[in-house]
């Protein structure tokens, strides 16, 4: 399993663009996936897609990868904003990516505990205490949005 810090050391990775832009358009699919996921667990809440985040990390700019737009996900109960999922990074040591949860009950962090371009696996844990993270389930995430 190749992790985020063999990757940056350049440990069995040759580092180069389109390394870069692969992690990228790996990461963008892990989203994608994610949000469908999480629309398919809870078919009852509005969801929405449209605002994004830019992406501009610093491995993209040490080899002249440019910005990239990741799509937010909102999911709101009659007008209401219940939970906005933000992808925040993708190079975080121990992690392969990160996205920040706000609920009406707080932040989350979502973070990928796969290694890299392996099959994700998603874990939450609240913002203030990465070290209670359980693995992102329904029922896991009902609780934080509650």
């Amino acid at each position: 399993m190749l992790s985020v810090i063999e990757e940056i050391t350049g440990d069995g990775v040759a580092l180069d663009a389109d390394h870069v832009r692969a992690r990228i358009d790996d990461w963008r699919a892990r989203i994608d996936d994610l949000y469908r996921r999480v629309a398919d667990w809870f078919p009852h809440l509005c969801v929405r897609q449209g605002d994004t985040t830019v992406m501009n990390e610093e491995m993209m700019r040490a080899y002249g990868v440019p910005p990239v737009r990741l799509p937010i996900l909102r999911l709101s109960n009659a007008g209401a904003e219940v939970a906005a999922f933000v992808p925040d990074g993708l190079w975080i040591i121990g992690v392969n990516g990160r996205l920040d949860l706000s609920t009406r009950s707080g932040r989350f962090l979502i973070l990928d505990r796969a290694g890299l371009f392996e099959t994700p696996r998603w874990t939450i844990a609240p913002a203030l205490d990465r070290l209670a993270a359980e693995p992102l389930s329904q029922a896991a995430l009902a609780t934080a949005m509650a």
